[in-house]
């Protein structure tokens, strides 16, 4: 697969417009309408200079480079960043986002706590929000849940299902991944929850880490993919 950035990179070919079309993009679907007033205003000229095959030439460049769709719902077309680059087009842009960290939980129910703490402490990193893929045998051992948290109850048996632990992490990213920068966490869950959130980090450009060390102890954050 080729490199994320490098596909940003060919895409925009140095074409200010489709810099300006994907920076407007990161802040979700826009109708060919709200493309159009936005390149007039970045590029200092009125509305109607900017021709309906101006911008649909520039579209139809990033289409076919994977960078984005376009879709109609009732009289509007839209077009939207493909989520599964949503986090390269961010990296080569330079623009930032709010932090969700994702994890699962087989064992260690503290961990809904103390893994803000250790991102905080070791890497300077606060997120925003947490979301939790938990097996329901844990209901009544996570105490403590931070306000910012979600948990994700799931059977058991699902936590040593690679295509449901991957479909239900999918689901989470592709819903989250619009507003929030992904980091994927896997300290705990079982192997195949660990191999689930590492594929999805390939296919996502996402970063990945664990806490090494044991529980008992003050445990260091350990970057997998940065």
């Amino acid at each position: 697969m080729s490199d994320p950035l490098l596909i940003v990179e060919r895409a925009i070919s140095g074409v200010e417009a489709r810099r300006i079309i994907l920076k407007e993009l990161l802040e979700g679907p826009k109708t060919g309408y709200e493309l159009r007033d936005a390149l007039a205003k970045e590029l200092g000229v009125g509305v109607d200079d900017i021709s309906d095959a101006k911008l649909y030439f520039n579209l139809q460049a990033l289409e076919n480079s994977g960078l984005i769709n376009r879709y109609r719902e009732w009289k509007s077309k839209y077009a939207e960043i493909v989520p599964s680059m949503v986090q390269a087009v961010r990296r080569y842009l330079n623009v930032s986002a709010p932090i969700l960290c994702l994890s699962s939980l087989d064992s260690e129910p503290l961990l809904v706590r103390e893994v803000g703490r250790r991102l905080r402490e070791h890497s300077g990193i606060d997120p925003d929000g947490y979301v939790f893929i938990a097996e329901n045998e844990m209901r009544t051992r996570v105490g403590g849940k931070p306000d910012n948290a979600e948990i994700i109850w799931v059977p058991e048996y699902a936590m040593y299902d690679f295509k449901r632990m991957y479909e239900v992490a999918k689901n989470i990213v592709e819903r989250e991944i619009g507003r929030n920068e992904i980091i994927l966490d896997v300290t705990d869950g079982t192997r195949i929850s660990a191999v689930a959130l590492q594929q999805l980090a390939w296919e996502y450009g996402l970063r990945v880490f664990y806490l090494k060390g044991k529980k008992d102890e003050t445990r260091k954050v350990v970057w997998i993919r940065e």
